[in-house]
């Protein structure tokens, strides 16, 4: 790893493989990071703790399956309040999270329901909260994860 690489991020050779196991599993335990790493229980409490409050861990989370998401690119009117949209998507049944993103499109809400007619739902709901002027959705087909041991992704 190029010391450059590793002074801009803020994180070593560890670190990064603590962030790479729990992308992998959530639930992991320190326990389990420290063996898989060869370095002590506490070592590991305190880089993820760490990792917590710089920032490179948002939160831990179950990514649901058996159902059908939605990623939905939204652009707003012009001088649209974006911190206000945030906060009426984000209580939209349904949607999951927002980003704000650069590009063709201002906003991605990520919505999960149980069927398409939630996901419509969802989506009307969305459309009807003023200043957002357009959206664009992608239902997921098929996700890709990385595996281990042979146990099988979740579904999207």
């Amino acid at each position: 790893m190029r010391a450059g690489r590793v002074a801009v991020a803020g994180l070593d050779e560890v670190d990064r493989a603590i962030l790479a196991i729990l992308k992998r599993d959530a639930r992991a335990s320190y326990a389990q990071i420290a063996r898989a790493l060869g370095i002590s229980e506490s070592a590991v409490r305190k880089r993820v703790s760490s990792l917590i409050e710089r920032g490179f861990i948002e939160r831990f989370t179950v990514e649901e399956g058996n159902g059908i998401r939605a990623f939905i690119l939204i652009n707003l009117r012009v001088g649209a309040d974006t911190s206000e949209l945030v906060r009426r998507l984000l209580e939209v049944e349904h949607v999951e999270r927002v980003y704000e993103v650069s590009g063709q499109y201002d906003l991605i809400a990520v919505a999960f329901a149980r069927s398409t007619e939630e996901i419509n739902e969802a989506l009307e709901r969305i459309r009807g909260i003023e200043g957002v002027e357009r959206t664009y959705t992608c239902i997921a087909l098929r996700g890709h994860y990385p595996t281990r041991g042979g146990e099988r992704p979740p579904r999207p």
